[in-house]
């Protein structure tokens, strides 16, 4: 039998359900009226992770460390969107860069997919706004890497994945329909509703053709300059080469529906790019029907990038790269160096998976 107890914590009572065996532990626990606010809180947060259930004071609604009951639970997934038929070689797209790294990678709605993320956006504001807000932040047993959930972030909720948690207050997230990442306070994210998982994630993967760096990696005043064309603009693309596994589109910007003043152009015209030969018939030909990527062209990988391995506009971090992956170990005998910085084991792991992956494809594609 359970019995429904009231406490009062701060100016704030609580109803708490407990079985019978465990009623008088939670009387000491909740002997609190001596103890400092600091001890009040910590037995606060044992009650939760003890898995007492709350009910929230002028509520009907339940709420335990199981999470509200329509709510995502640990280790589900997410769809994410697949290349299609739409995607072929030649076709054309309107598409809207929602993130950039570099020329090579940047990410991106189609503009028939932004109206239905915008649009999945707002419903989401509207249900936490419709008196489910406080039920459905997200408690500490769910602050894990890997859980979806809805994070507050450039004033929107979106779809969020947990990348990594840097403390109980503070969490790197990566938005599934947006291709950003973002390090938030824990306070900005909430259980999401498994209503809104019907839609895949929507972030595409897209590489600017017809233009490589002129340095060992893209300089940081022409990525720059690419952030300032593209990012978070409406531009029309022509899809020149796919990768259908890594979910990848090579394509050529225009900012205009006539396809004309390419994006690659401007770059170029500015001394911020070179011209590239490798999407002419003639290379594809002397190379055996092969298009010739770039080393920065293939990392870091897409993969690397939205799991937060990689440290972004750090000139300092692109350097040590440099120094990895054009190290003829790397490229020739498909070995990755060990890392001294502990902190970068991660970032090993990955460029050995990697490597494994691009010699399975060399073996396939002799």
């Amino acid at each position: 039998m359970k019995k429904l107890k009231t406490h009062e914590l701060g100016t704030m009572k609580w109803d708490i359900e407990s079985s019978d065996d465990k009623l008088d532990s939670a009387e000491a626990l909740l002997d609190e009226t001596e103890l400092s606010a600091e001890f009040r809180m910590e037995n606060f947060i044992h009650r939760i992770q003890s898995k007492y259930v709350l009910v929230r004071p002028k509520s009907e609604e339940v709420f335990n460390v199981n999470g509200p009951q329509e709510a995502i639970r640990l280790g589900a997934e997410l769809a994410v969107k697949t290349l299609s038929q739409e995607h072929t070689v030649g076709n054309k797209l309107q598409l809207k860069v929602t993130e950039v790294y570099s020329p090579f990678q940047f990410w991106f709605l189609e503009a028939k997919d932004a109206n239905l993320v915008t649009e999945m956006s707002h419903k989401i504001f509207n249900f936490y706004s419709d008196g489910h807000g406080l039920c459905w932040m997200l408690t500490p047993p769910f602050l894990k890497p890997g859980y979806i959930c809805a994070a507050f972030h450039q004033s929107a909720w979106k779809r969020a994945r947990i990348v990594s948690v840097i403390s109980a207050r503070e969490v790197s997230v990566y938005m599934l329909d947006y291709g950003q990442s973002a390090q938030l306070p824990a306070n900005q994210l909430n259980f999401l509703h498994k209503q809104f998982m019907q839609l895949p994630a929507m972030a595409m993967r897209g590489t600017l053709t017809d233009v490589y760096p002129l340095d060992l990696h893209w300089p940081a005043n022409a990525t720059n300059y690419f952030k300032v064309l593209v990012r978070g603009r409406y531009v029309y693309a022509v899809i020149k080469d796919t990768d259908i596994e890594d979910r990848t589109l090579f394509v050529n910007l225009c900012d205009s529906p006539d396809l004309q003043h390419s994006i690659s152009d401007q770059l170029i015209r500015n001394k911020l790019a070179g011209i590239s030969r490798n999407y002419s018939a003639k290379t594809i030909e002397s190379n055996n029907g092969r298009r010739v990527r770039y080393i920065r062209e293939r990392l870091p990988s897409f993969d690397m990038l939205e799991q937060q391995l990689i440290i972004a506009d750090c000139e300092k971090f692109e350097k040590m790269f440099d120094g990895i992956v054009y190290n003829s170990q790397f490229y020739r005998h498909f070995k990755a160096p060990k890392l001294t910085n502990p902190f970068h084991k991660d970032l090993e792991n990955a460029l050995d998976d990697w490597l494994e992956k691009h010699k399975r494809i060399q073996r396939m594609n002799p």
